[in-house]
């Protein structure tokens, strides 16, 4: 083999693999900073003792919230599917539809709201999975087998729902950002975690569990200096990429 047949290998093989790496690498560092400075420590906001314990698996409660998943499931058009499995996506741009869909609303246009929503993600993880740990809820389809969910069936437990309390904590947030925008962001948000039922991964209490721990979870983060600095440096950004008013 000549060196004229091992550039155009090189070209066409080596540099993807060597920038898929770049990338790979790129997105490890992401989310090592976003370790390795937290807005406050996650064990300090234990879900165990702050929500109401979920129905038990043979209660009434439990049976009608299945009964209920399962008339949703038969009812289910494929637009609705359709929108269960974009929402499985846990990403902050999934709210542009509520805000008109703004060219400015993206990632590339906004690094420090970006950035900002990355950590609360990764703040929201550290304590939903400490949460779940204390009740051991199992899915719903775990207990009734009719129940085909629409998504990937998720390994750990079900209570509380973290992608509402994902959903309803950056909610918030953005709500706060963006007054102007508020009653459209909440309903967004409420739909995104509705979803979680429409999928047939989470019961309804999973549900509203999630959204109470958003509360408590939005209440510690405003108690950060840190959070609050790149909140305020994140809102500026969004108000001035989307050509509003800066607030005082």
């Amino acid at each position: 083999m000549n060196r004229t047949t091992v550039k155009p290998l090189l070209t066409l093989f080596v540099l993807p693999l060597l920038a898929l790496g770049m990338q790979s690498c790129a997105s490890t560092q992401q989310r090592v900073l976003d370790a390795a400075s937290p807005y406050f420590d996650a064990k300090t906001l234990d879900l165990g003792r702050v929500l109401p314990q979920p129905p038990a698996d043979n209660s009434i409660v439990t049976r009608s919230e299945i009964e209920l998943m399962l008339k949703i499931q038969q009812e289910r058009t494929p637009a609705q599917k359709e929108l269960a499995q974009a929402d499985a996506r846990v990403t902050i741009y999934r709210f542009a539809d509520a805000l008109g869909n703004p060219e400015g609303f993206n990632a590339k246009a906004l690094p420090k709201f970006d950035s900002l929503f990355r950590k609360v993600t990764y703040e929201e993880g550290a304590v939903i999975q400490g949460g779940k740990r204390s009740f051991k809820r199992p899915r719903p389809f775990l207990l009734e087998p009719r129940i085909e969910p629409v998504v990937d069936k998720p390994p750990n437990d079900s209570y509380p729902s973290g992608h509402t309390m994902w959903a309803r904590t950056v909610g918030l947030l953005l709500a706060d950002m963006l007054p102007e925008h508020r009653e459209q962001i909440m309903a967004r948000s409420d739909e995104y975690a509705f979803n979680r039922v429409v999928a047939g991964v989470h019961y309804p209490s999973d549900v509203e569990s999630g959204k109470l721990a958003a509360t408590a979870l939005v209440a510690f983060l405003f108690a950060s200096p840190d959070f609050q600095t790149d909140f305020a440096e994140a809102r500026q950004e969004l108000r001035s990429a989307l050509k509003l008013p800066t607030q005082h």
